[in-house]
């Protein structure tokens, strides 16, 4: 088998426990095959993107060849032939590729494959040294690098235990999310923003994108807009997946008024509550998730909104004055309950 075989088997899923793992470790140990591997990858990805961008062209162009044709006396056959065309190429994509209706709107799935890119780092080049003379952090990240998470992952666990950092927690959930562990990878990347000022960055736009991975539309949303409200290379990668998930935010138009409800989980003023609710809280929450969320309302009491976030504000209670920016909504993606009585979704900035 050539390696192109090889590597379309992998990720066709083809490849016995026992092939990944002989696959894994050349991905490790033969930089040229990594090279090939991420190459293929990426070519694979592009192709899949541009199926559907053509399929869309495609029927958008059928529909405007009906459009043209409805005042000729062929309308209907012209019609009728187009409608067999469309059915054909339809059924040859979708096999293909797998796609779902064209005119749906994308799923939280697929909105993640879109916006996911593997963390590009050089961490884990080291040259010249034997391996049986590396650090375990210097193994751990060599495999983060060769695309081997599996490794990275066990290593990291390991690193974050012995020597907790913001570097360590952000590479173990980064390699959580690339195993599609969303929820173990939530708590890692929730723990680099709330107790490190390293990789904070890096980890809110993971975050958001672990939280899309789980279906949390409100923590997604949460996320995507703390990232939009700072300056970082993230921003407006941020705003792009905001507005494909229907919303908008607007940072220059913000209001300000009191909040009507807030619950912080875990709650500092409760000794004997964890995150989850159970008992034996500890004021350390690295390796467990930090979150708050409750409503707001204007100045005038006429609007009300719900807000979540994954950095709680320290001190907020109900009846502080706060500053916020609403999260437009542009349009609703998917059929279901109109609303829980409120006016959308807000964002807190501050606290007055």
């Amino acid at each position: 088998m050539s390696d192109f075989e090889l590597i379309e088997e992998y990720l066709s899923g083809r490849l016995s426990a026992e092939e990944k793992r002989k696959f894994r470790s050349r991905l490790l140990n033969d930089p040229a095959f990594n090279q090939e591997f991420q190459e293929l990858k990426e070519i694979r990805l592009q192709v899949r993107q541009s199926a559907r961008n053509d399929i869309k062209s495609f029927f958008d162009g059928i529909e405007t060849s009906i459009e043209k044709d409805k005042t000729t006396k062929d309308q209907t056959v012209m019609k009728k032939v187009i409608s067999i065309a469309a059915s054909l190429v339809l059924i040859a994509a979708i096999s293909y590729i797998g796609l779902r209706d064209f005119n749906s709107p994308p799923s939280n799935q697929e909105l993640f494959n879109q916006h996911f890119t593997s963390y590009n780092s050089l961490t884990g080049q080291v040259r010249g040294t034997a391996e049986e003379n590396l650090s375990l952090e210097d193994k751990a990240f060599m495999a983060f690098d060769a695309k081997d998470f599996y490794a990275s992952e066990e290593m990291l666990t390991s690193l974050v235990a012995a020597e907790p950092s913001a570097m360590n927690y952000f590479y173990l959930g980064a390699s959580q999310l690339e195993l599609g562990k969303a929820e173990e990878a939530i708590k890692n990347l929730n723990t680099v923003i709330n107790n490190y000022s390293g990789f904070k960055a890096q980890s809110e736009w993971y975050l958001a994108l672990a939280h899309l991975k789980n279906n949390d539309e409100d923590a997604t949303i949460g996320s995507l807009a703390k990232v939009i409200t700072r300056e970082s290379e993230y921003k407006e990668k941020a705003k792009s997946l905001l507005e494909e998930m229907g919303y908008t935010l607007n940072t220059d138009d913000m209001d300000s008024g009191p909040v009507i409800i807030v619950v912080r989980k875990p709650n500092p003023d409760a000794q004997d509550e964890a995150p989850d609710g159970s008992s034996n809280f500890d004021e350390d929450t690295r390796g467990r998730r930090s979150f708050q969320y409750g409503i707001i309302s204007d100045m005038a009491g006429e609007k009300s909104y719900s807000f979540m976030t994954d950095q709680p504000i320290d001190n907020l209670g109900e009846g502080d004055l706060a500053l916020f920016v609403v999260v437009e909504r542009k349009f609703r993606r998917f059929r279901g309950r109109s609303g829980d009585g409120l006016d959308g979704r807000a964002f807190i900035l501050d606290k007055y």
